[in-house]
C-alpha cells in the first residue's frame, strides 16, 4: 500500500466517484452564477474576461491550480481583483453558501479517503465566509439529492 493511501471498501470505491460527480455539480453553479453576477456589475467586461475571471474565482475556492501559461498569468495579473471578489461571494451570493459548505466538506471527505489532505481550503473557505461552520456534513444520499435537485434546476443534469 502506497505511504498515505487508505484501504477503500468496495461501496466507497463507488461511491467516491458520484460524491465527486456532485461536487462538480456545485462548482457548475457557482462558476454559472458567478459569471452572471460579474455581468451586472460594473465596469463592464466582455463575456470571455468573465468567464476567465469566474473561472479563476471557483479554482481558488476549490483549492485547484490551472497550470496552462494563459491562467497563470491571469491569475497573477489580477490577484487583487480574484481576491476582491472571492471575499464578496458569502455576501453576494449568500444563496450558494449551503451548497458550496456542502460541497467543500464531501470534496475533503473524498480526498481523505484517498490520501490527500484539503483542510486548508476547508480552513480559507471559512476565512472568506462561504463556509456555514454550524452546518452537519451531509450524508452521502443527502448531498447527492442536493446536487441533484441543484443541477436539474439549472439544467445541468436530468432526473433520473
Amino acid at each position: 500500500m502506497a505511504e498515505g493511501k487508505r484501504t477503500m471498501e468496495p461501496g466507497q470505491r463507488r461511491l467516491i466517484p458520484i460524491l465527486r460527480e456532485g461536487v462538480e455539480v456545485v462548482r457548475m453553479i457557482l462558476f454559472q452564477e458567478l459569471r452572471e453576477h460579474l455581468a451586472r456589475q460594473s465596469p463592464p467586461r466582455a463575456p470571455r474576461q468573465l468567464s476567465i475571471l469566474a473561472g479563476a474565482v471557483v479554482n481558488r475556492v476549490f483549492g485547484i491550480d490551472n497550470p496552462e501559461p494563459f491562467f497563470e498569468n491571469f491569475v497573477r495579473e489580477n490577484q487583487e481583483l480574484i481576491d476582491q471578489v472571492t471575499r464578496s461571494l458569502g455576501v453576494e451570493l449568500a444563496h450558494l453558501n449551503i451548497p458550496l459548505t456542502d460541497a467543500l466538506r464531501i470534496m475533503a471527505l473524498c480526498d481523505f479517503q484517498e490520501g490527500q489532505d484539503s483542510s486548508s481550503v476547508l480552513r480559507q473557505a471559512q476565512e472568506w465566509g462561504l463556509l456555514l461552520v454550524e452546518r452537519d456534513l451531509p450524508l452521502p444520499h443527502q448531498f447527492i439529492d442536493l446536487t441533484r435537485r441543484l443541477g436539474a434546476a439549472k439544467g445541468l443534469v436530468s432526473l433520473p
